[in-house]
Formats: C-alpha cells, structure tokens, sequence
C-alpha cells in the first residue's frame, strides 16, 4: 500500500476523516443508546466504544475507497456552479450523505437487528440517522481541509496543480490541442 501520489493522498484523506466520523458516531451512539436504557446496562464502556470504532472504521473506509464520495460531492458544487466556502459545503453535504448513511445504518443492523428485528432496528435507525448526518457535516466540515492539507504534505501530490507523472507523458492539465508541443522547459530531442 503505497502513501504517494494521488491514490496516497485520497487513502490519508480518507483514513484521517474516517478516523474523525467513526468515533464521534461510535461515542454518540452508544451514549444515546446508554441513555435509553439508563443504568441497568453498561453500553457505554471503553471495549464497547472500541469494537464500535473499529467496525465503523471499516465500513466508512471500504465505502469512502469503493464509492468516489469527494469526486461526487465535487461534482454536485460544480454542476451547481458553487465555488469557494459555498462549493467546499455541497461536497462536505454530498460526502455526508451517502458514507454517513451507510455507516450509520450498517452501524445499527450490526448493532441491533438481532435484539429489536428489523422494523425495531429500521425505528431506531430513523430516530438518530438526523442527529448522525449533523454530527457527520460539522465534523467533515471541520476535518476535511486539515485532513487535505496534511495528505499533500505526506504524498507530495496536490490536487489543485497536478503534476505529470513520472516516466514522462503529458501533464494533467494540458489539453488536446498541446499534445503536439512539448511542455515548456522540455529539451529538445537530438
């Protein structure tokens, strides 16, 4: 597993943002859910807070590397013609919908489906999946640029001034119209 380049760069975005969400989802859930019950069970423990944490991991992270989560949220703000504070919203928006709805619905079924069924786990799931999607924006909101910033740092690439890549080929923001010409600073073949 390699950490450079732009595939480096989106596995450390992904896996310090993960980090962030899953255990705020895990301490959220398992203190709401140690608030239903009250004290006649211990829910809230520092094991349980980890098995959570871990599983949640796992599945923000398999969802966020299979499903191109900031590629689609980038999409939506440049569709919507959104740049600047309002564009970097739509993709946090668009990122929190579809890996908070999966790992919070995954979280639940894991966590419940066996105690409550379906319907009795669909129930709960409904009842916080709102509070989950708040928690999930203001937490990406406030990781996500940091999380971008310390990626490029450890991978070298940045994703607004892609450079070309090694062993020659044409950089990444030339057009098909300069594919003839060489990149500027290119020596002449002899």
């Amino acid at each position: 597993m390699t950490f450079k380049g732009p595939g480096g760069f989106g596995r450390i975005v992904n896996i310090i943002m993960n980090a962030c969400m899953c255990a705020v989802f895990s301490l959220a859930m398992l203190w709401i859910m140690q608030q239903r019950v009250g004290d006649a069970a211990q829910i809230l423990t520092p094991t349980a807070f980890v098995l959570s944490f871990i599983t949640a991991f796992g599945i923000g992270f398999t969802t966020a590397d299979i499903i191109p989560v900031f590629a689609a949220g980038s999409a939506v703000a440049k569709k919507l013609r959104l740049k600047g504070v309002a564009g970097y919203l739509v993709t946090v928006l668009v990122i929190d919908l579809i890996v908070t709805t999966v790992i919070s619905f995954l979280m639940m079924a894991i966590n419940m489906v066996e105690r409550a069924g379906f319907m009795g786990m669909l129930m709960s799931w409904l009842q916080l999946y709102p509070l989950m999607l708040v928690a999930g924006f203001v937490v990406q909101a406030i990781v996500m640029k940091p999380a971008m910033a310390f990626a490029k740092n450890v991978t070298g690439f940045d994703p607004e001034n892609p450079q070309p890549p090694v062993g020659g080929g044409p950089p990444a923001n030339r057009g098909p119209m300069d594919a003839g010409n060489p990149p500027a600073g290119a020596r002449p073949q002899q």
